[in-house]
């Protein structure tokens, strides 16, 4: 059985780029994902994130369009990862946003190797 995505949606009343802080600043992501992250913000950044739970998840960044959608990979060290998007959109009073969350098998714990290989073998 494959497993389904999660997709929750919201309609902030606020402007995209009042939206965007609040999806990608730490200290506005402790305010209802997680209780402590960690981010860098960019192409293969990496971040940590404390759960309510004490759950701690790794992640890697996989991409970034400033004020429009970034896409993460998390995981936790004895469960598989999933890959989680986060996307805006204008909306009537105010702004769309979009969290898809995708399982994707035990191999995404794999991902800080596979992003050292890539950084490794790429040219600077």
């Amino acid at each position: 059985m494959q497993p389904m995505s999660c997709i929750k949606e919201v309609v902030l009343p606020v402007e995209p780029d009042e939206a965007w802080t609040a999806v990608t600043e730490p200290d506005a992501l402790e305010a209802w994902l997680a209780d402590e992250v960690e981010l860098d913000l960019r192409e293969g950044g990496e971040a940590t994130f404390v759960l309510d739970t004490g759950e701690e998840r790794r992640a890697i960044v996989e991409e970034v369009e400033p004020g429009e959608r970034w896409t993460f990979w998390w995981w936790t060290d004895d469960a598989p990862g999933s890959r989680v998007t986060v996307e805006l959109a204008p909306a009537v009073g105010g702004t769309k946003v979009r969290v898809t969350e995708s399982p994707v098998g035990p191999w995404a714990s794999a991902a800080p190797a596979r992003r050292a290989t890539r950084r490794t073998l790429t040219p600077a």
